[in-house]
């Protein structure tokens, strides 16, 4: 039952664990390993994103919120002072949808199905974007980090 900064610390942990076990069997770019750090850390507190009180649950909210708003700020066809009512509109959709997401702690965010589909979901975008999978299988294990570190493992 880790806190934000023992699940970022575990995380880092895991991290060299795993590069120490595979460093005679898996040889990445400088920029692949920073890449794959940073992403087995933030699949480490990714879980917790159902938590409102959590830090990534609050930033989650901010990115996807200002998010909305920037691109429809530079997406919409319109005159710029009506992208900026639809980009207000856009800013407070998200924000209050977000808001008022009522998500079981350590429910479906902690389960193998939620696991499973992020790790697929990554490594799909880092195969695209990077040629590589190791970013995004870095998420599944930083996120089964977190769920070992949490004692909450469930199959859903």
């Amino acid at each position: 039952m880790g806190d934000f900064k023992e699940h970022i610390l575990f995380g880092f942990l895991t991290a060299s664990i795993v590069s120490f076990l595979l460093r005679g069997y898996l040889f990445l770019q400088p920029l692949e390993l920073i890449l794959s750090v940073t992403m087995l850390v933030v699949g480490s507190i990714l879980p917790d994103i159902d938590h409102e009180n959590s830090y990534v649950h609050r930033a989650a909210k901010a990115l996807a919120s200002v998010g909305a708003a920037v691109l429809s700020l530079v997406l919409l066809p319109f005159p710029i002072h009506v992208n900026f009512v639809f980009s207000s509109a856009a800013f407070l959709l998200v924000y209050t949808s977000i808001s008022s997401m009522r998500i079981t702690h350590r429910g479906f965010t902690h389960s193998f199905s939620f696991c499973s589909t992020v790790t697929s979901l990554t490594v799909i975008a880092s195969v695209y974007l990077y040629a590589s999978p190791v970013p995004g299988l870095a998420v599944g294990l930083g996120m089964i980090s977190h769920l070992m570190l949490d004692r909450e493992f469930k199959i859903k």
